[in-house]
Order: C-alpha cells, then sequence, then structure tokens
C-alpha cells in the first residue's frame, strides 16, 4: 500500500504535488477538534445514511437508482433496530429523496453524539460480471478498485454549491487528492473494522452473497465522523442478477436484517466488553472482594516488579486491545513506546493489539481507561485462557474469575 502511493506521488507533476500539499494543510485544518461520541459503556444512538438522493441518483443500473434501493434498505434497517432494540435511537440522514451534501450528512451524526454511524450505497463498475457485497472503513486505499470506489462515492460533491468551502478544494478525480486523504486515520478504526467484519458475515453467512470482504477506502462522508463508521455496499447493480435481487422485496428484506443483526451484535459484544463494575465504597470492596481490594491495593504502591501469576490452564488473563491492523506492525514501534506490555495477536486475518496483562478484570479496566485517556478512544477490555482469546461471558462463568 505504501509503495502504492509512493509510485503515485512521483508520478505526479510539480503543479499536482503543491496541489496534494495544499489539500493535506485544508485537511488537517478541517478535522473535528473533538471526539465527543461513544465515551460511555453503551450504544445509545445510531446514525443511518442512505446514500445520494435528490439530483444525485449515484450508480445507475438497466431498472434501479442506487439513491431508491438504499434509502428502502436503510429505512428497513432502522425500523429492525427500532423494534428489537427499543434502548437504541435510530436517526436517518434523509428519509426521502433529497440531496444532502456528504458534509452535513457526517455532521448530523456528529451533533447527536451518536455511537455508530451507517452509510448505505450500491455499487457500479463497467464490467457486468462483477458482483458482491463488501464493506468499507476509512483508511488507505490498497488496490486501484477501491480508489475507484471512493471516487464514485466522492463524486457527490460536484453536486454541493459550497464544496470548495467545505472540502478546500478536494478533487473527487484527483489521485493527489486521495494521497492527501489517505494520511487521516480514524480514532475509531479498530471499532469500525469490528463492526465491518460482523456485516459481512451477516451479508455472506446469512445471506449468501458473494464476500468481497472488508476494505479501506478515502470516504469524505466517513472522514469526518467521530465515531465507529462504516459504508456498506450491498452489491452491484451493474450486474444484471445482483441488480434484481436487490430490487426484490426478498433482498431487501435480507439485507436490511443482516445489517441489524451484524448492528445488535456489534453493540452486544461493545456493551459486554465495555461493562463497568459497580461503584462501592473502599469498606465495601473490602468485604465483598477482599483479594480485589487487597490487588487494587498493592497496585498503587510503588513497589518493586509485580510478581508474575503462573498461566494455568484455567488461569485467565485480562488484557486491553487498544488497535487492529491489516499489517503485522512490530510491538517494539516507536508508536508503542508509551504502552506497557504490548502485545499482539491474529484473528481473522487481522492483527490486534494488546497492552497490559492483568488477572483482576477491575485492573485491566482501570488501565483500559488510562489508554483512553491517552487518545485510544476505542480501547476495550479482552480476556484470554491460556494462549486463547474467550468471550467474557464465558470467562465470568470460570471459578478462576475475578
Amino acid at each position: 500500500m505504501q509503495i502504492y502511493f509512493q509510485k503515485a506521488f512521483v508520478q505526479l507533476s510539480k503543479l499536482e504535488r503543491w496541489q496534494w500539499l495544499f489539500v493535506v494543510a485544508l485537511l488537517l485544518i478541517s478535522l473535528p477538534q473533538e471526539l465527543t461520541a461513544q465515551r460511555g459503556t453503551k450504544i445509545r444512538t445510531v446514525v443511518i445514511d442512505p446514500g445520494h438522493g435528490g439530483k444525485d441518483p449515484g450508480a445507475v443500473g438497466r431498472r434501479s437508482k442506487e439513491k431508491d434501493i438504499v434509502l428502502d434498505v436503510a429505512l428497513r434497517t432502522g425500523n429492525y433496530i427500532k423494534q428489537n432494540l427499543p434502548d437504541v435511537q435510530v436517526i436517518y440522514t434523509r428519509t426521502k429523496d433529497e440531496f444532502i451534501e456528504l458534509h452535513r450528512r457526517a455532521a448530523i451524526a456528529n451533533e447527536n453524539n451518536a455511537d455508530v454511524f451507517i452509510s448505505i450505497h450500491c455499487n457500479s463498475v463497467g464490467n457486468a460480471r462483477v458482483y458482491g457485497a463488501e464493506t468499507f472503513v476509512m483508511g488507505d486505499h490498497r488496490n486501484q478498485a477501491n480508489l475507484e470506489v471512493a471516487k464514485l462515492e466522492n463524486a457527490a460533491i460536484l453536486l454541493e454549491e459550497n464544496a470548495d468551502d467545505q472540502y478546500g478544494g478536494f478533487d473527487p478525480n484527483s489521485t493527489a487528492a486521495y494521497i492527501a486523504l489517505s494520511l487521516y486515520q480514524s480514532t475509531y478504526k479498530s471499532q469500525s473494522i469490528m463492526l465491518a467484519q460482523s456485516i459481512q458475515e451477516q451479508f455472506t453467512k446469512r445471506v449468501g452473497r458473494k464476500d468481497r470482504s472488508v476494505q479501506q477506502a478515502g470516504f469524505l462522508v466517513l472522514y469526518r465522523t467521530t465515531m465507529p463508521s462504516v459504508l456498506v455496499e450491498l452489491g452491484f447493480i451493474s450486474h444484471s442478477n445482483e441488480e434484481a435481487f436487490l430490487l426484490s422485496e426478498e433482498g431487501k428484506v435480507y439485507m436490511a436484517s443482516a445489517i441489524y443483526r451484524a448492528f445488535k451484535s456489534y453493540k452486544q459484544d461493545f456493551e459486554r466488553e465495555n461493562a463497568l463494575p459497580p461503584k462501592l465504597t473502599e469498606e465495601q470492596r473490602a468485604i465483598l472482594a477482599p483479594d480485589v481490594a487487597k490487588q487494587e491495593l498493592a497496585d498503587r504502591k510503588p513497589s518493586a516488579k509485580k510478581p508474575v501469576v503462573a498461566e494455568t490452564e484455567e488461569a485467565l488473563v485480562f488484557k486491553v486491545q487498544f488497535m487492529t491492523n491489516a499489517r503485522q506492525i512490530k510491538v517494539t514501534d516507536k508508536r508503542f513506546s508509551k504502552l506497557s506490555e504490548v502485545e499482539f495477536y491474529e484473528h481473522n486475518g487481522l492483527f490486534k493489539y494488546t497492552s497490559g496483562r492483568f488477572d483482576h478484570l477491575s485492573a485491566a479496566q482501570s488501565h483500559q481507561q488510562l489508554l483512553k485517556q491517552q487518545g485510544y478512544g476505542d480501547a476495550f477490555v479482552v480476556v484470554f485462557k491460556g494462549n486463547e482469546r474467550i468471550s467474557m461471558e464465558e470467562a465470568r462463568g470460570m471459578k478462576t474469575f475475578r
């Protein structure tokens, strides 16, 4: 990926390189100054964004327009959430065929302190044999195909009257602009990838769609959001069979219910792994959990190295996961220099990085809050039995859980 951009940059003219530097500066200036969403332990608000609309039809198939399909699927998804998760507030960026600027879509999510942002789209390419569903997160373009998808979705700004003011002269057709945009990394990238994986799993295992996997690209609708955000491509309406499926009642129901189930699963996992213990007085903690109280007291003392707890078959080790990356990064990397006991494990083709090793959940939760204060807003506690990660629910049922 890095080599891809190095080659692209070298191929730019002198004027384009100056334009690239100018765009970088403007993008950095326009980044959100504060992250206000998903600071708690509950997911209470989701913003669902049907792409395009009004004068912007999006992709156009033989019998369909992207804006119509995605609005239908988005409204159905929201209704499933309302019916089955009454504690979640559902907000739409549009509920009818109207044009909403890309920057306004992100602003709606930010202004409502949303915990999750889901933008729904359809894809289209010149090759009518290409089909399948994929879910994007904000990140680096790893290949030309991802760049083309981003260009297609970002082209909506060409219909906006004040695009230059809102996007700092960003040209959705310029490779230089995307090199600049790729420098931005979302604070909530790890959680965005987790949600995207859940959506893809539902699309492929429950609906039977071709899996085009979780991808990364530079989408203007995502880069200003201050919460975990994904952009879903339901399929290719340039493929006749896939277009027919997405136009059908069955197809819309299946795809909407898949997104709902993925959101529900993500919400349950997030709330389970971020659940905070009830607040107790020092006296109550000493009575109800004397071992935990003693451990926490010992943690506060500036003593020598803590004794290493032997990892038996039943021993549980709590760690704080703070980052997920598609490529392996050495734990000695300088970006981890301020973190203690950095390790990683591989899961579903991704490298997941953790900090700290604790034999008490409460100690890990304290470390989690410390990492959040250091800028890792999506840090959460994970638990291992030996070298295998297990669910928090499974861990709570074990005798060694503390």
